[in-house]
């Protein structure tokens, strides 16, 4: 087609595709000129839009790979015609994270870490699901069916202003700001490990580092892929990974809620609005498990109710896959898992009577023992390469569980399902108490918050509890009740296990759907309905809106690293996260092996790390240790090479033997650096003395009886549960403590404790002071 174009007074025709490709050059000159004028005061270098950009493009590459890939399988399993493409491409996204993350442990495996593999998987997973969603967008416009967006009304203010806190919550996920303790110990840790060695490994010196971390072996991508040149950068892009995984959990909400209500209701994903912990510490995005877990949940429900319906076998794979990724992401995904299964039970008992009593449509005890069997089966082969990845470093595929049938551990105080979960947050050990307990909380977790950062205010919500009575008069809602039943399932697992609220993040979109699915049926029901509906939302919105601003902190941090980027400041300000941590790691060698003492976080050393921390490790036990010398033999046989710890820490060590023995020890180092908060020190070449076994001579120390004790009776910590703990009583006492100073190769002296004036000339002779935090004096004969 041609069109005129008046040019001095004469119309000429120029082609429309001509035109197209002027205006096209003319633009992209001026953006060129901009950017050259632009570049003399500030160089194209220097611009944060240029990292964030770079991030976002690996975001878009990978997400279509694992759309495309996904939806690809999700055809294959579930050619159900009365499948949407709403629900297609809710599981579509999750089954691609399954799909890569599998790929990453091959890649692993084969030490295939590293740029080149990085840019290779997503595009091999592009070229396998390119063809069918281009098949399908052809069939699609073909047919006049390509989605379109029209929201009016109620719908349309949900979505806006669900977008506009996913902006808030964006805003605070951004930046390294956004961080938290979790990842900075271990999710991210193990990313970097990953990366750092080009190869899985196992993490020796630390539990939680070897339970299933399916979002550390998805961030190691962000750890590999070229174009980054900063650690902090490579922080980033991980925590960009997880809001990606954010809004797809969101798309997951929208088409669960739809299949849970039975209705094509638009705006329901907003609903997450009614649970405002995602914007409060801990459990926002911040490079932790949680919401990666959280993606595989609402998809389970749909994927439940087909798999359920009659046992179809390519449900049962897509359910098991879909359920894998939830358990290999965190082991709580078995809150969900329990609930569907009682569920998947009592389903196949229903079927089988209704065959007995002669439906031949209900399936046989055969198909269904088939369809139970793949759904397990799916998830078996889900966590497979985590399960022998520790059978081959731990020779134990359930490690750190179950080292006392596979590694032949007896101790309990080293068997981490004793001791690495925090007592405090347990359920009660009798069963009859633990069950009314976690019936009670079930049903006011929200309202009595646990393990909460903003001084035990409830700021789960409280809706989706006060929604579930309007299930009695809201007719033919088989799939809300379904729903209901195994979001209260998972809430009961979690209250009769453990009470940390962060787990609950975990499977909140369970929650979130079956909130709004419930309050999409109440409004049906009429003005009166609405009403009702209308203030018990507004009442939780009005609560929530201070806490959508909790991250304020990170959010400043986001807002002045963008407003740097006009300075050419932004990658000073990169710099400056983790500093210490960073210049400490690249102050010693790539094979070097630190000791971290008393301390989680290790995110930027880059090095390899073993804690000595108790509870968290079976590698370094103090009570083991009489003297330094033994401490020294046991890192020495370790490989440890450093030494880092905080001097002043202001925590008392987990028991008086450790503070001792690591107190005397750490006196000893030299050649010590110092970088922030942190201390470190080569391990020495030279060991301690040997020495007969310390004894301790404690004053007026709080919980200790004045007395000389050999110094393993001072191994008691309030760390572990108290019925691992023992109360230390002197093997020597005497009518003044000063009479047993010669015997004591230790002197602990508390704020209460009082020697003669003899005795403290004595002391001040023939002992020297040790660092200590743990209030009170050491003292060490010199």
């Amino acid at each position: 087609m041609k069109l005129r174009w008046p040019f001095f007074g004469v119309h000429v025709h120029v082609p429309k595709a001509i035109r197209a490709l002027a205006a096209g050059l003319i633009a992209l000159a001026g953006a060129i000129f901009l950017a050259n004028w632009l570049d003399r005061s500030q160089h194209l270098s220097g611009w944060f839009f240029i990292d964030l950009a770079t991030i976002w493009l690996w975001q878009l590459y990978l997400t279509a790979a694992l759309v495309s890939t996904g939806a690809l399988v999700v055809n294959k399993l579930l050619p159900d015609p009365d499948r949407t493409r709403l629900e297609t491409i809710a599981y579509a996204y999750p089954v691609g994270v399954v799909v890569f993350v599998l790929a990453m442990y091959l890649g692993g495996f084969l030490h295939l870490f590293g740029p080149v593999f990085a840019v290779a998987l997503p595009t091999l997973m592009l070229a396998a699901g390119l063809p069918h969603a281009w098949s399908a967008w052809q069939k699609a416009r073909a047919a006049g069916t390509l989605p379109r967006l029209s929201l009016t009304g109620l719908p349309l203010v949900c979505s806006v202003v669900g977008v506009l806190l996913l902006g808030v919550l964006y805003l605070g996920a951004m930046s390294p700001d956004a961080i938290n303790y979790d990842a900075s110990w271990m999710h991210l840790v193990i990313a970097q490990d990953y990366a750092r060695e080009g190869h899985i490994v196992g993490f020796p010196g630390d539990f939680v580092l070897n339970v299933p971390h399916l979002a550390s072996v998805l961030n190691t991508w962000a750890f590999i892929v070229p174009g980054l040149d900063m650690p902090a950068l490579r922080w980033m892009m991980a925590l960009h990974t997880e809001f990606v995984a954010v809004v797809w959990t969101m798309v997951g909400i929208a088409a669960a809620t739809r299949w849970l209500a039975e209705r094509d209701v638009a705006g329901t994903w907003a609903a997450y609005l009614l649970f405002p912990g995602l914007f409060v510490y801990d459990h926002n995005i911040g490079g932790a498990a949680d919401h990666f877990m959280a993606l595989f949940t609402a998809p389970l429900l749909p994927a439940a109710g087909r798999a359920l319906r009659r046992f179809d076998r390519r449900s049962c794979v897509l359910l098991g896959t879909i359920a894998g990724g939830a358990v290999l992401t965190k082991l709580q995904g078995m809150y969900l898992l329990m609930p569907i299964a009682a569920l998947g039970v009592g389903r196949a008992i229903i079927l089988l009577v209704r065959r007995r009593r002669g439906d031949g449509a209900a399936p046989s005890l055969r198909a269904i023992a088939i369809g139970m069997g793949l759904a397990a089966g799916a998830v078996l082969v889900v966590m497979l390469p985590h399960l022998a990845s520790n059978a081959v470093f731990f020779h134990n595929p359930l490690y750190p569980f179950a080292t006392d049938i596979f590694n032949g551990v007896t101790d309990p105080r080293m068997q981490a399902g004793k001791v690495m979960v925090d007592w405090h947050w347990r359920a009660p050990t009798v069963l009859t108490e633990r069950i009314r307990s976690a019936i009670e909380l079930s049903f006011s977790f929200s309202f009595i918050p646990h393990y909460s950062f903003i001084n035990e205010l409830p700021m789960f919500g409280s809706v989706f509890t006060l929604a579930l009575p309007l299930l009695l008069v809201i007719r033919g809602a088989r799939r809300l009740w379904m729903g209901a039943f195994i979001a209260m399932g998972a809430v009961f697992m979690w209250a009769f296990t453990y009470w940390v609220d962060r787990n609950l993040q975990a499977f909140l979109p369970v929650l979130v759907v079956v909130t709004g699915a419930i309050l999409v049926r109440a409004w049906e029901m009429g003005w009166i309905a609405r009403v009702g509906v209308a203030a018990l939302v507004l009442v939780q919105v009005a609560w929530g809106s201070a806490l959508y601003f909790q991250g304020a902190d990170r959010i400043t941090g986001a807002m002045h690293l963008l407003r740097s980027g006009m300075e050419g400041r932004s990658r000073e300000i990169l710099r400056g996260h983790r500093s210490q941590y960073v210049a400490l790691g690249n102050a010693l060698p790539k094979n070097a092996k630190i000791l971290l003492h008393y301390n989680h976080v290790s995110l930027g050393f880059d090095r390899t790390v073993y804690l000595d921390w108790i509870s968290f490790q079976d590698k370094v036990d103090y009570r083991n240790f009489r003297t330094p010398r033994d401490l020294y033999d046991k890192l020495r046989a370790l490989g440890i090479t450093h030494l880092v710890w905080i001097q002043s820490s202001g925590r008392q060590a987990p028991s008086r033997q450790e503070e001792i023995i690591w107190g005397v020890f750490a006196d000893s180092l030299q050649n010590r650096q110092q970088f922030g908060e942190f201390t470190m020190a080569p391990m020495p070449t030279t060991p301690p003395p040997a020495e007969a076994p310390y004894q301790v001579l404690t004053v007026g120390v709080p919980g200790l009886p004045d007395g000389l004790y050999p110094i393993e009776m001072l191994s008691s910590s309030e760390h572990l549960p108290p019925t691992l703990r023992f109360n230390a009583r002197p093997a020597k006492t005497a009518y003044s403590p000063g009479a047993l100073i010669d015997e004591a190769k230790v002197v602990l002296i508390g704020g209460s404790g009082g020697l003669d004036a003899a005795a403290n000339e004595r002391l001040g002779r023939d002992f020297r002071s040790i660092p200590a935090a743990g209030g009170a004096r050491v003292l060490l004969r010199r």
